[in-house]
């Protein structure tokens, strides 16, 4: 398209959704471009519909153009927004190790089998990621399958689950396949029950629990339901779909063997009975699948080749091997990898859940949750938290990090889109006197790293030489009667009472105060100011007042309030709610 063709909106939309598709390796986004441009250009707020009309057509156009070529016309004209974007374009995803025996399969089959509890978190990114980055590499299938068989008074199945999920997963741009339910597999399961019965490789077992676990599984000594007939198992059987036994009266156990020297493989209950209500089939069924047994199952019948996950896991591998030996199938890969701890992030979706529904926490999105769904509300680039996932690879190995390196990666990927503005909590408002008329509007650049891309103004309200501007009662408190200080970006004063705070105009250039060592400080005008609500990480709530120019952004803009850190609109109306994202 030639330049003589585009009017100066039209050029300047472009040049931001190319700046933005070079970024983002050639896919540019609708609202990272909406986000820069109102948050640079106040004149275009009024026209916002008309301009997100014109950005849409824009990014379709733009996203049918091959990487080089959006980079080729980025070059041409705007080459000035290429320099800094290569700085902080994401480095790309990290190459991982081949997976093991690929020649034993047709294809790359893996899943992820969440179980429905609650959102994914944070936690739960890396077994996500892992699976979906190898099924994209090999152009494979990804199955998401709810182990939705009853839990534990504990772990419960969630309604609301279901949905959650899937919203995280779109979050992290994973690409599902197919969708199975493991609730709907019940018919299955019960006849593999009945055809291990009859192959004599498991048995009803009514012993009671702890007695089974002091004097059979610790002594490696077998009950005597173990050598009942094939016969009088199947009774057991039935008796157990009737509801002749009640919960915690008899159990199906597997024979993986009394003589295993782990206790834990000494013949491993593989179903149970369970009378709870189950929100997608109700009462229908009252014995259900251990996890282990179902997936020993459903990995054949689902065609798995590739099992990533957890050595947490380990144990419930061995199992699922044993239930593969005895028909003869073929083994899927099974590949593990260490804990991961979090060291600045409490993960538990337990107590989150019971705080979601007792009202302690606004919602899954609640950042204490760190549910995937409360990083997108934060404003948490998913390319952040992939990168961060796959840098730890398929280690074995234990590892502990900070959820530094997520916001580091976070800032290299937003930071250059995020508009800047100045935020004040719980200001004390200082009265300016003796001040210019050139000093009515105040011009603040854009972004302090993109020179080019201008300045924002700010109405500072100076009528007969005097206005009101809010700071923080901390920055007050740096300044002493007779000494010098700035107001950042609009002027140098004289602090001459702070009862009540009162600064007389010194001078315009920044030297003098650099000079003196006096401190520079972000404010807000008295007028026009935007009443802001920043959820903060833990919770709490910081309220204060922003720059005119917040209330204009968009729902979703992530933007930069300048000396306490960056974070996301996620809320717009008389009082605009801000999600903190990090420093």
């Amino acid at each position: 398209m030639e330049l003589f063709q585009l009017d100066s909106l039209e050029l300047d939309v472009r040049k931001v959704v190319l700046e933005n598709a070079v970024k983002y390796e050639g896919k540019p986004d609708v609202k990272s471009v909406m986000s820069a441009l109102l948050g640079s250009r106040a004149d275009l707020r009024s026209r916002a519909g008309e301009v997100k009309d014109l950005v849409v057509s824009t990014v379709q156009e733009v996203s049918k153009m091959t990487l080089n070529q959006q980079t080729a016309e980025l070059k041409r004209i705007a080459p000035e927004r290429l320099i800094p974007v290569e700085v902080t374009e994401p480095s790309g995803e990290k190459e991982l190790p081949e997976l093991p025996n690929l020649q034993k399969w047709d294809k790359v089959v893996m899943r992820l089998a969440p179980f429905p509890s609650g959102p994914l978190h944070i936690g739960n990114a890396r077994m996500v990621v892992l699976n979906d980055y190898y099924v994209k590499r090999y152009g494979g299938e990804l199955i998401l399958v709810f182990d939705d068989t009853i839990g534990s008074a504990e772990k419960v199945v969630e309604p609301e689950a279901f949905d959650l999920i899937p919203e995280g997963l779109d979050y992290l741009g994973v690409d599902v396949h197919r969708t199975v339910y493991k609730s709907d597999r019940l018919d299955l399961f019960y006849e593999y029950a009945v055809d291990l019965i009859k192959r004599g490789e498991a048995y009803v077992c009514d012993c009671d629990a702890q007695v089974w676990r002091n004097e059979h599984k610790v002594k490696g000594i077998p009950c005597a339901c173990r050598d009942l007939s094939t016969e009088e198992n199947l009774a057991r059987w039935e008796k157990m779909l009737d509801g002749t036994y009640p919960e915690r009266a008899a159990a199906v156990r597997l024979k993986t063997g009394m003589d295993s020297p782990d206790p834990a493989m000494r013949d491993h209950v593989i179903l149970r009975i369970s009378e709870t209500d189950h929100p997608r089939v109700g009462t229908r069924y009252r014995v259900w699948p251990l996890l282990e047994y179902s997936w020993g199952i459903d990995d054949h019948e689902l065609g798995i080749s590739h099992i990533v996950r957890g050595k947490d896991l380990v144990k419930e591998g061995k199992i699922e091997q044993h239930i593969w030996s005895i028909y003869g199938w073929k083994h899927p890969e099974l590949l593990y990898y260490g804990r991961l701890k979090f060291q600045d992030a409490k993960l538990s979706k337990s107590k989150s859940r019971k705080e979601v529904k007792e009202g302690a926490y606004t919602g899954w999105d609640d950042p204490r949750t760190w549910s995937l769904q409360s990083l997108a509300r934060r404003g948490i680039d998913p390319e952040a938290v992939r990168k961060a996932m796959l840098d730890l690879g398929l280690s074995i190995v234990d590892i502990s990090i900070s959820m530094k390196s997520i916001y580091s990666e976070n800032r290299k990927l937003r930071d250059a889109d995020a508009p800047r503005a100045f935020f004040v909590s719980s200001p004390v408002w200082i009265n300016g006197v003796d001040l210019p008329d050139d000093l009515k509007i105040a011009k603040v650049p854009v972004h302090p790293d993109f020179p080019k891309r201008g300045f924002r103004e700010i109405q500072t309200g100076v009528d007969e030489g005097r206005a009101d501007f809010g700071i923080l009662p901390t920055d007050l408190d740096r300044v002493k009667p007779g000494e010098l200080f700035r107001l950042k970006d609009l002027a140098n004063f004289t602090l001459q009472k702070k009862k009540p705070p009162t600064a007389k105009f010194h001078s315009i250039d920044v030297e003098h105060v650099r000079k003196t060592g006096g401190p520079i400080i972000h404010w807000v005008p008295r007028s026009g100011t935007v009443p802001v609500e920043l959820t903060m990480i833990d919770g709490s709530v910081i309220e204060g007042v922003a720059e005119p120019s917040v209330g204009h952004l968009p729902q979703g803009t992530f933007l930069q309030f300048e000396r306490v850190g960056f974070g996301r609109i996620f809320e717009t109306g008389d009082i605009v709610r801000v999600a903190f994202a990090h420093k």
